[in-house]
């Protein structure tokens, strides 16, 4: 192989892996879970204009496995803050909140999520990450999580979310 096809070949990999690089730290990391909460507090004030509508206001505990994250699979536990507009016998209404993630190492990520239920006992939302502490600090995501409820206090829900993480 002559020098100048060498040349040419060791540049056409370095520029294709440059790519790919500059590809992933654009796109983010592709972060996968299940969190299984449990509700300690829930305050409902009741609306006159139909039966069943309430606002509640929701704390929730939990614990989060990340299926899917690169360097990050160890499980966290957490809360959450919820405001919820909700008609207890339809099930339709919205909801947004605001949470908290603590891994092992006492890392934090914070997020905010708002959505509605589809069904009676099933909630789409979308969720972003809003910033963080320790390895987490500046963290950014955002995604959707996908939950149900599993008894009077207690819901399971999946998630995917795309995050960034400085100096990754």
């Amino acid at each position: 192989m002559s020098r100048f096809k060498l040349i040419a070949f060791i540049a056409l990999i370095t520029l294709a892996f440059s790519i790919a690089l500059v590809g992933d730290a654009v796109a983010g990391e592709k972060w996968k879970g299940r969190t299984t909460k449990y509700c300690v507090k829930w305050e409902p004030i009741s609306v006159a204009d139909q039966e069943g509508h309430v606002i509640a206001v929701c704390e929730y505990k939990h614990i989060t496995s990340q299926i899917e994250a690169r360097g990050f699979s160890e499980p966290a536990v957490g809360w959450e803050a919820d405001l919820l507009d909700i008609n207890m016998k339809t099930g339709q209404g919205e909801g947004h909140g605001y949470g908290e993630v603590t891994w092992k190492d006492g890392s934090k990520g914070f997020y905010r999520w708002k959505g509605k239920p589809v069904e009676p006992g099933h909630w789409e939302v979308d969720v972003t990450y809003t910033g963080g502490t320790g390895r987490f600090e500046g963290i950014q995501g955002k995604g959707r999580s996908s939950g149900h409820t599993l008894g009077p206090n207690q819901a399971c829900s999946d998630w995917e979310m795309e995050v960034e993480l400085p100096g990754r």
